[in-house]
C-alpha cells in the first residue's frame, strides 16, 4: 500500500485573473440584485420588461439592452471591488471572515453614488425606481458580492 500525497501549489493571482474573477463575481451578484429588484418592483405593479427597460442607456425602454447594460455595469463594479479588496492588508483573516460586510458597505456606497451623483444629472429612467427599492437591491448586490468573493478566497 502506497502512501502518496499530492501537493497543489498556490500561485498568486495576476491582475488579469483578479479582473476576471471580479467580473464574474460581479455578474453573479447582479443576478441576486436583479431578483430582489424584480420582486420589489413587482409589488408596485412594475413588470420585468419595464424594469429592465429602465436600465437601457438609450432610454428607449429596451429590456434586452437594459438587461445587458445592467450585467455589464455590475460586472465592472465587481472588478473594482476585486481591486479594492486586493489592496486591503492581507495579513488579517478578518477581511475573509467579514467579506459580506465589506460587500454590504460597498453596495450601499454604490447606491449613494448612483442616487446622489450619477442619476440626478442624467435624466435617467432609473429615477422612477423608488430609492428604498434601489437601496435594498444594492445592499443585496454588495452582500452577495462580498460573500462570493470571500468564498473564492477560501478555495
Amino acid at each position: 500500500m502506497s502512501n502518496q500525497t499530492s501537493y497543489v501549489t498556490q500561485q498568486k493571482k495576476t491582475v488579469g485573473d483578479l479582473a476576471v474573477d471580479g467580473l464574474l463575481t460581479g455578474m453573479a451578484a447582479s443576478l441576486a440584485m436583479g431578483v430582489a429588484l424584480l420582486l420589489l418592483q413587482f409589488l408596485d405593479g412594475v413588470g420585468p420588461a419595464e424594469l429592465l427597460g429602465r436600465f437601457d442607456p438609450a432610454n428607449d425602454g429596451s429590456a434586452a439592452g437594459g438587461g445587458l447594460m445592467f450585467l455589464a455595469v455590475a460586472g465592472l463594479y465587481g472588478v473594482v471591488y476585486a481591486v479594492v479588496y486586493r489592496l486591503l492588508p492581507s495579513s488579517s483573516m478578518i477581511w475573509k471572515r467579514f467579506s459580506w460586510l465589506i460587500g454590504a458597505i460597498y453596495g450601499l456606497g454604490l447606491w449613494l453614488a448612483a442616487q446622489y451623483i450619477f442619476l440626478p444629472g442624467f435624466n435617467s429612467a432609473l429615477e422612477a425606481i423608488p430609492s428604498s427599492h434601489f437601496a435594498v437591491a444594492h445592499l443585496v448586490y454588495g452582500v452577495t458580492l462580498g460573500y462570493l468573493w470571500g468564498r473564492s478566497l477560501s478555495s
